[in-house]
Order: C-alpha cells, then structure tokens, then sequence
C-alpha cells in the first residue's frame, strides 16, 4: 500500500438500510425485493408496441435473502403466493405435489431475462426451495421432498440457450403459435435471421443444454423442481 494513504473500513449494509421505504416486500420471508431484471418497452414506427419477444415490458424482482423471484406489479400476499404455487399441485395419497421453475437454478443465472421460464402465460412467481418452503409454511404444509427434474429442466435449458442467441425471445413456439409473424417484432430480416439460427443451433444448444442441466441435477441447482409436501400435525 502506498505510504500516507490510510485504510477505511466500511460498514456493513444490510437489505433493509439499502431499501428506500416504499421498497415492495417479499410474501415469502418479508425482507426487500431489489430490481433483478428491466425490460424498456420499445415502440414501432406507428406508435404500436413492438412484439419482441414473450417477456418484453417486464421488471422483474428478485429476493436478495430466499431468492424468489415475481414480476413488479403482481405482488402478491403471502397467502396469495402459496395459492399460486398449489394452484396446479396434485393430491398423492397424504402428500401434495406441484411442479415449478427453480430461480436458484444454473439456467436462471445463465439466462437472466432469456430464461425460458419468464413466461406472459406463467403465473407470475417462480419459487427457490427455501422460498418454496416459507410459503407452504403458511398454508400448514412442510416440504418433504424436492425432486430436480432433468427431462424438464433441459427441454427449458434448451430454450434458455436459443434465447441467448435469437432477436425474438422463445421465437419457434411464438412464431408456430402465430403470435410471432415476419411483418412484426423487428421485422422481416431479425424473423428470417432467427429462423435460420434456431434451425442451424437447434443440434448443438440441444447437446449442450444436455450436458450442463446434468451437471445442474447433480449440483441441486436443476432448472425444473418438483415439491412434495405434508401437511404439519395440528398443534394444541
């Protein structure tokens, strides 16, 4: 270290000093959420928004302390979010089971705003385990078991990968869907662009996302979760 220059040590921060007071809270764990992911929304030479992608016009928070994560705007309440999560589980016998996407997973960081999990149609959360496990709390239940799916976590590892390299987000199921149409988004030559780079890419992302969502199974950091859960014994 230079001579004359003197050290400063810096004092700690935590979430709740770094949040301003009308910072959103968490319905998992109530701690702050913080601006994970921004999208501008872009306009077309007529005035129109443009259609880029699925996910355009979106901020997305994320929770700094359980890592779940929710699309600004639909917020919910504690109660409301373990409704969302249970509103597609099944009964198995004594336990309850849903599927979810897995915001602590590999291809959530790779992906950041290209995961293929940001979904218009999803239901506007996606949990980590330990937000998972919060939540279920409030409804009486407590994870048993929470399984990471490789057959769904690369299938959306897949897409997460070609939205990496495509104009237009999810651009295959958007464009068969009729959503997505050459005169639209950026126009004829991104559409004929993203046609030709998902046909030539389709091979090799596939490959790859084989091999990294293997190692994201093994590592417990798998894209797809499958939560299983008891409901906790009643309390005099």
């Amino acid at each position: 270290m230079p001579i004359g220059l003197g050290t400063r040590r810096r004092r700690a921060v935590s979430l709740d000093e770094a949040a301003g007071p009308a910072t959103p809270r968490c319905p998992a764990c109530g701690e702050p959420l913080f601006v994970w992911i921004e999208d501008t929304k872009r306009v077309a030479p007529g005035g129109a928004p443009s259609h880029l992608g699925a996910r355009e016009d979106q901020v997305i928070d994320r929770c700094e302390n359980c890592g779940l994560v929710l699309v600004r705007g639909a917020i919910p309440t504690p109660e409301h979010a373990a409704e969302r999560l249970l509103s597609d589980a099944e009964q198995r016998g004594e336990r309850i089971a849903f599927r979810a996407a897995n915001a602590a997973s590999l291809q959530a960081w790779l992906g950041a705003e290209n995961w293929a999990a940001l979904q218009p149609d999803g239901h506007g959360i996606e949990p980590t385990p330990r937000a998972a496990s919060l939540l279920l709390a409030r409804r009486g239940l407590e994870i048993r078991r929470v399984r990471h799916l490789a057959g769904p976590g690369m299938a959306a590892m897949w897409q997460t990968l070609l939205n990496l390299l495509t104009f237009h987000r999810d651009f295959a199921s958007e464009a068969v869907s009729g959503r997505l149409r050459p005169g639209t988004g950026r126009g004829l030559a991104a559409f004929s662009i993203d046609a030709v780079v998902t046909v030539l890419a389709a091979i090799p992302t596939a490959i790859i996302a084989v091999i990294l969502e293997t190692g994201a199974v093994v590592a417990r950091r798998g894209g797809v979760i499958e939560v299983q859960s008891d409901r906790l014994p009643a309390t005099d």
